[in-house]
């Protein structure tokens, strides 16, 4: 028991570090890029209206970087807003709630659903292997627009709200 709770402080301080650490890396990397040379284009021409086809084709959840449809506006694994284009990526940043699975930005440290203390997203997917299964054949409806969703969706991606199984 003690070696479960000493494994999980490493794992969270590990988690804690590798994220300072890129953050660390993100902000030099961006005060280091040199400024683009002037050439010889005017404003208005440098500023040219993007293609059609150039517009994002997807949108990507800030907390597990998951990616999803581009009519999607929240994330079906933990309900987080999404942002668009895809993941910038693989190291999974954001925290989630352990009761009502939630996701929020990485520096929230408890859920204003229900007051429970937040955990990293990457260490809740560990442990929710304990969750018991639903059945193959059921699926899932989001009781604000009435869409059906497939069993593994948690949050209906239109509306953010919780979805409940269908008998």
């Amino acid at each position: 028991m003690a070696w479960s709770a000493v494994t999980l402080v490493i794992a969270l301080a590990t988690l804690a570090s590798l994220a300072m650490r890129r953050e660390r890396r993100k902000k030099a990397a961006l005060g280091t890029r040199a400024k683009p040379k002037p050439t010889g284009k005017t404003e208005a021409a440098a500023r040219q209206v993007p293609e059609a086809g150039s517009q994002h084709t997807s949108r990507s959840c800030p907390v597990c970087l998951s990616d999803h449809p581009a009519q999607n506006r929240f994330c079906f694994r933990d309900g987080a807003a999404l942002v668009e284009g895809a993941s910038a990526g693989s190291f999974v940043h954001g925290m989630i709630c352990p009761a009502c699975r939630r996701g929020y930005p990485a520096d929230a440290s408890f859920c204003p659903e229900d007051a429970e203390e937040l955990v990293p997203y990457g260490l809740y997917g560990a442990a929710s292997s304990t969750r018991s299964a639903l059945r193959i054949d059921a699926s899932k409806i989001c009781p604000e627009c009435g869409v059906r969703h497939a069993s593994s969706h948690l949050f209906c991606g239109q509306d953010g709200t919780e979805l409940v199984i269908v008998n």
